[in-house]
């Protein structure tokens, strides 16, 4: 009994639920079914012909015993490394439910595009772009960079914007690459907080909101 409480709760959650989990595949999946019959014969393929170049029977006996122990280490270290990528997944899993969930409090059935008024994706999108986005002090360094360049060389933003023919100087279109640049990594901040938005849908979906 105290074995049970000193055993770390994942490694506990992993004992259990493997061995359900693996036969529930086994009874479903044909393809696992048919990789252990490979196995099988493989392994009785290779204890046959063991036995056709070994005709010490003690000497087979060695060897086979060999055999078997190799065999129980990998399982074991199959087993090991199960486990590491079982709580890999956990904590993975924990990390990832964190880090899509905005950082300012909010409720789900309120922010959720389920429940949005009018049904605009559009307005929805551009309110949770100025949320969790437009107010973020990177977002704001980069728009602050940006206005500086368009003040100091407007024929550049002209250019940039506008899409309006103008001869520029060197000064000039090294901001016209420099406004490229910032609007690139907006972009990217935007299409970012669209995936994690996505995510956060789908799992309030799932969970009923």
């Amino acid at each position: 009994m105290k074995e049970i409480f000193n055993k770390p709760v994942l490694d506990q959650l992993y004992s259990f639920r493997k061995e359900e989990f693996e036969q529930n595949l086994y009874n479903e999946d044909e393809q696992i079914k048919k990789l252990e019959l490979e196995i099988t014969d493989l392994s009785e393929g290779f204890v046959n012909h063991l036995k056709n170049i070994i005709t010490d029977e003690n000497e087979l006996k060695n060897v086979l015993k060999l055999f078997r122990n190799y065999e129980l280490k990998a399982s074991e270290e199959t087993d090991f490394w199960g486990l590491i990528y079982f709580k890999l997944g956990i904590v993975e899993g924990n990390k990832l439910a964190h880090e899509i969930t905005p950082k300012k409090s909010i409720k789900k059935d309120d922010d959720s595009f389920l429940n949005y008024g009018n049904n605009n994706f559009s307005e929805w999108l551009e309110e949770q772009k100025r949320k969790y986005c437009f107010d973020t002090p990177e977002y704001k360094e980069l728009q602050d960079r940006y206005r500086k360049i368009s003040e100091k060389y407007p024929n550049a933003t002209e250019v940039f914007e506008d899409l309006e023919f103008i001869e520029l100087n060197k000064e000039e279109q090294k901001a016209l690459i420099e406004l490229r640049k910032i609007d690139v990594e907006m972009g990217d901040m935007e299409k970012d907080l669209c995936f994690k938005l996505g995510i956060k849908e789908a799992m309030s979906f799932y969970n009923g909101n």
